[in-house]
């Protein structure tokens, strides 16, 4: 392995490869002709100086929201933030994060003995730009959390939460219809199953289409979403390059509410504010139509990827919705309050989600967890992030079988949703990332293209 030198500079670091990820290879920034080097050099600067402006801009606002003490540890977390940002800027190394002594379970000190394990396993300290992308992109989020986590006042304080609610705002308008559309779903009694299928294919289609609200890949830029999503939906299957709805239709389908405990299904969520709501679209039918009778959803212990949804953005999300003018968004908001009341919605914090792991290593650091999704019938694992986790972060050939480059790891039937965000991506037929590549040499990070890519065990 080439030393990748820390400089004073972010233009000029050594060690650095000219090159593609060669397939076969860890995702890394040490390769200045993929998305990681571009993200680690351009973007995740522009995430932290946000977060320093957001907290300079509003320390009036904070101190209102949790006292006047706060203004000095807004101060504080402004000064350690931005150090964070020079030493990200610099090609530093991944330092230990500051464990708080008074935690009994803290998982500052499982990030801690990964950094180590991962510095003597490369033979020298772990930098921004020689570590795993998924490794150091992940740092960069769990130790500006542990900045907060370290104050007495701050410690829920979540430095995204208006780029989120924005973000729903932003796309009232798709709501409105969503909510005209889900509330007539739910008030019909569709007995065929050829009627359920093809309302189960639209809702699992607005899934992942929801995915492309993803503000840590625009910096945290909100875009305007006021088209009826339903209208176009058609015109994007060709943007859909594996397709595996109708496998996932043909398990659940094929499934009864006889089996012992009922039917579970697990979201692994992705991205608050528009995603989130049409996460709770498909979690609606699924339990209206008895398709299943218990959803889980499994949410980020901290904020996360600027998006990412917290316990606290779930909850806001229904209480924004209740308080809507809008009749079918009040009603589809209480519809899902309810669900959660009577049970057959949990939300449930989990801390392997923001580890250091990706997730064929679950069931060596996670039992329980594992465990758990297997008494899923399906997982919905949500966007770019959980595919990266499900792949390693490893470069597959394009063609390379998913259940393969899952590398074991698989607790149940499996479903990824994700619009493609980073160049990694497996299960597609031969010739079609390069056709992809000629067309657009940004196909894999764009967010233009999805996948609805499962590996389900046929009854």
């Amino acid at each position: 392995m080439s030393e990748i030198k820390h400089t004073s500079n972010s233009g000029d670091i050594n060690g650095l490869e000219d090159i593609e990820t060669p397939f076969g290879s860890l995702l890394s920034g040490k390769y200045k002709r993929s998305f990681a080097y571009k993200t680690i050099k351009d973007r995740l600067p522009v995430i932290v100086t946000k977060i320093i402006d957001t907290l300079s801009r509003n320390k009036e606002d904070i101190a209102k929201a949790n006292g006047t003490d706060a203004i000095e540890e807004t101060k504080k977390v402004v000064g350690v933030i931005s150090k964070l940002k020079n030493e990200l800027m610099t090609n530093k190394p991944l330092y230990p994060l500051n464990v708080d002594p008074t935690e009994v379970e803290n998982d500052a000190i499982v990030w801690n003995k990964k950094l180590e394990k991962l510095s003597d396993l490369q033979g020298e300290s772990v930098t921004w730009y020689n570590a795993v992308w998924l490794i150091c992109e992940c740092y960069l989020y769990r130790r500006i959390a542990q900045e907060f986590l370290l104050t007495n006042h701050l410690k829920v304080f979540d430095p995204f939460s208006i780029q989120k609610r924005e973000g729903y705002f932003k796309a009232i308008g798709s709501i409105s219809h969503l909510s005209e559309y889900i509330m007539k779903l739910i008030n019909t009694d569709n007995k065929s199953l050829i009627e359920l299928r093809e309302h189960f294919i639209n809702l699992i289609k607005l899934n992942l289409w929801g995915n492309r609200c993803d503000l840590s890949l625009s910096s945290g830029i909100v875009n305007v979403q006021e088209d009826n999503p339903l209208i176009v939906l058609n015109n994007l299957d060709k943007e859909i390059l594996v397709d595996n709805s109708d496998d996932v239709w043909q398990l659940l389908s094929n499934n009864t509410l006889s089996k012992e405990n009922g039917v579970i299904i697990d979201f692994v969520l992705d991205n608050a504010g528009f995603e989130l709501f049409t996460d709770l679209n498909l979690a609606a039918f699924l339990i209206e139509k008895k398709i299943a009778n218990n959803i889980r959803f499994y949410v980020k212990q901290y904020p996360w990827f600027i998006s990412d949804t917290t316990t606290n953005d779930f909850y806001w999300l229904i209480k924004i919705m209740l308080q809507s003018d809008n009749e079918n968004i009040k009603l589809f908001g209480e519809f899902c309050e309810n669900c959660l009341k009577n049970g057959s919605w949990t939300i449930v914090e989990e801390s392997f989600w923001t580890e250091p792991f990706d997730f064929s290593e679950m069931k060596t650091e996670n039992l329980a967890l594992y465990n758990k999704l297997s008494k899923a019938t399906l997982v919905i694992f949500k966007g770019d992030l959980n595919y990266r986790k499900l792949l390693g972060d490893i470069n597959w050939e394009y063609t390379t079988d998913f259940l393969q480059a899952l590398r074991g790891f698989r607790p149940t039937n499996i479903v990824s949703l994700r619009t493609i965000k980073a160049d990694l991506c497996v299960g597609l037929s031969i010739g079609k990332a390069e056709l992809l590549k000629r067309e657009d040499s940004n196909w894999m990070t764009t967010g233009r293209f999805g996948l609805i890519q499962a590996s389900i065990e046929h009854c």
